[in-house]
């Protein structure tokens, strides 16, 4: 009976407002009649997946054709054809657009459509616009969108520009519609001083009093030829069909380049290695004039590793939510880092910045390839006394792989931080690695490479407290005997170490091996966590974030350079050698007397061994080289000694005596 009477009523209206809108000249294939009228309101609030959120304005529609959709769970929507829900990684789709098997986001995270029906039944109906960044709603229980910030963007840059022509073009006709027609309900909005005229305005397009003029178009291999373009929006441009992405960014950069004011933005979730990777990376590089802009997941407030979690469960397995979520080029591969620790290294990365130093004044042009951290000042007289750490990475210098001087200070963690540490072996693991600068270049030679790095060890920092880790796979051998004709020069400012698992004999800098990559790539995972090294530089970031194991199970990035990732990596081999501890107790010594105190109260909470430790760090205070009653020497031990983690033992258990 319900239903019959449901029918009944539907009838009534569309019959109604059949007469009503008869004078309206309505289309529901045209995007600049869908709003009828529009009601500001400030007082209704509306369930959204960030919580309860303000709604800003209600709009009755024109008729539109009711479409039903219903969820594995029950849940159950009639809507317009061109209304908006998310699959996947928060991906707007067209209801239109879902088949039966399609998973959409609801209240209760991912469920699949079990019915999806286009009914001959029209009816106007409501939209809401959300006033929150994300306009997304629930609407029994799925969750719904409205409006786009690109449309707010084009808005602005139509009222307060004349004689502009701006393009619109995605993958799909009803994506560019729709974004016109959100342009149109923004405009239509705005107070009337603002605001300007509408000369002519369809379905694909609007021309304004003050000359601007706005197109919509679906991507074609010929898209907007014959038009002088001053700004484009190109939406999903990733997912613009490969056969002809090509030749499509062929046509249309052209009308783009004819003027000076013209600016194109494109958006795009990634899609694999195509021409929006491509643009990408080229803007990461500083190879083009696009400014690369970045949102990840873990920015979307109300995402955190519990949301994560259950997406994981949603979806069936990382590697999809990855796919989905994670921005990644190459969804099959797994990220050497987690979002957890990702998120940590974004809040600390900075962009490094040149400073003027006396001793690169001959050496200008290499020197603007020389930055450091903002905080960090490499003429500080202070310097002398600190320690520090370079993991060189050797590229050709003719435009390709980079050549990399990734500069690390060795500074103990911080009091607060000392007392808060549970896990530790011994006095190592209340130091750390903090990224300080980084040299970068693609276009100087590897004997270029050598001058900046015997510059930085003999003539900004003190030799004596540097130690060089060298990537030796190519032309390391180079590197070192040019710097070895430093008149300061002595061979144990470079690090010597094994170059597989399987050989205890200690040579010159670093060997990536295929049994070696991996295991060191492991530990750098976590080093990092742990807070043993830490990566304060922006590129570093932008590469460790899509680091991960490729289809092959080789770890590299999925950008196109991995150099400064791996001069990181090779930063590793430093912790399995006895340098490392040397230069460790030297810092040590030189500590306050809080920082010993607080070092001594977490060693002391421990194991009874830890008395033996605390014992040999006094002794080692005091100028002494052993401790209690025993005879052992702790500055003699075998270099290169493995360690493990299963021993009772502080010290017997990583060092030979």
């Amino acid at each position: 009976m319900r239903e019959i009477l449901k029918i009944l009523i539907l009838f009534l209206i569309q019959l109604l407002e059949k007469i009503e809108y008869t004078n309206n000249g309505l289309d529901q294939e045209d995007v600049s009649k869908k709003i009828l009228n529009t009601l500001s309101v400030n007082d209704i609030e509306v369930e959204t997946d960030s919580g309860w959120q303000k709604i800003s304005h209600i709009h009755l529609t024109q008729p539109y054709n009711i479409w039903k959709i219903q969820t594995s769970s029950g849940k159950y929507l009639e809507c317009a054809d061109k209304h908006k829900v998310f699959t996947h990684g928060h991906r707007e789709i067209f209801v239109q657009d879902l088949v039966v098997g399609s998973f959409i986001q609801t209240k209760d995270g991912l469920e699949q459509i079990v019915l999806i029906e286009k009914t001959k039944t029209s009816t106007s109906m409501f939209d809401v616009t959300v006033d929150h960044p994300d306009h997304r709603f629930y609407t029994n229980g799925i969750l719904s969108h409205n409006t786009v910030t690109s449309s707010i963007f084009i808005a602005w840059y139509l009222c307060f520009h004349a004689d502009r022509n701006v393009m619109v073009v995605a993958n799909k006709l009803a994506t560019t519609s729709e974004i016109v027609d959100k342009i149109k309900t923004i405009l239509k909005n705005l107070p009337y001083f603002m605001k300007p005229g509408v000369i002519t305005g369809g379905v694909t397009g609007m021309r304004f009093d003050n000359g601007n003029r706005l197109f919509s178009q679906a991507t074609t291999k010929t898209a907007a030829i014959g038009f002088t373009i001053h700004l484009l929006f190109a939406d999903e441009f990733a997912h613009i069909h490969p056969n002809f992405l090509l030749q499509f960014y062929r046509s249309i950069y052209p009308t783009l380049s004819s003027s000076q004011v013209s600016r194109m933005i494109i958006c795009s979730t990634p899609n694999g290695m195509n021409l929006f990777y491509e643009i990408y990376q080229a803007a990461i590089e500083r190879r083009n004039n696009f400014h690369p802009i970045r949102v990840d997941w873990w920015q979307v407030p109300g995402r955190d590793e519990k949301w994560k979690a259950q997406e994981i469960a949603n979806l069936g397995s990382e590697e999809l939510f990855n796919q989905e979520y994670g921005n990644q080029f190459l969804a099959s591969s797994r990220l050497l880092f987690d979002s957890h620790t990702l998120q940590l290294m974004k809040r600390t990365a900075k962009e490094f910045t040149w400073r003027e130093i006396d001793a690169m004044f001959d050496f200008a042009d290499m020197g603007n390839y020389l930055k450091w951290h903002p905080n960090f000042d490499p003429t500080d007289e202070n310097n002398s006394k600190e320690k520090f750490v370079f993991t060189v990475d050797i590229g050709d210098g003719v435009g390709r792989d980079y050549s990399i001087i990734n500069i690390m200070h060795l500074v103990p963690q911080s009091v607060s931080t000392v007392r808060k540490t549970k896990n530790w072996t011994d006095e190592s693991s209340f130091f750390r690695l903090k990224q300080v600068g980084i040299f970068r270049s693609n276009v100087h030679s590897v004997e270029e490479l050598a001058k900046m790095l015997e510059i930085l060890v003999f003539n900004i920092f003190t030799c004596e407290n540097c130690k060089v880790v060298l990537e030796i796979n190519f032309k390391g051998h180079i590197v070192f005997e040019k710097v070895q004709r430093n008149k300061e020069f002595f061979p144990e400012i470079f690090l010597y170490t094994r170059h597989s698992l399987a050989n205890e004999t200690l040579k010159l800098g670093v060997k990536m091996q295929k049994d070696n990559r991996e295991a060191y790539c492991r530990e750098l995972r976590n080093l990092v966590k742990d807070k043993k090294i830490v990566l304060t530089e922006n590129r570093t970031f932008i590469e460790l974030s899509s680091f991960g194991i490729n289809s092959v199970g080789r770890y590299e990035s999925q950008l196109a350079n991995d150099d400064v990732a791996m001069s990181v990596v090779n930063l590793v081999s430093l912790f399995d050698t006895t340098d490392y501890y040397d230069m460790v107790e030297d810092i040590y010594d030189k500590s306050t007397t809080l920082y010993k105190a607080a070092v001594d109260k977490v060693i002391a909470s421990g194991d009874k061994e830890s008395d033996d430790l605390i014992l040999h760090m006094r002794a080692l205070n005091d100028g002494g080289g052993s401790y209690g009653n025993s005879n052992t020497n702790y500055f003699d031990y075998a270099p290169g000694t493995s360690r493990s983690k299963d021993s009772n033992d502080v010290f017997k258990k990583q060092r030979r005596f």
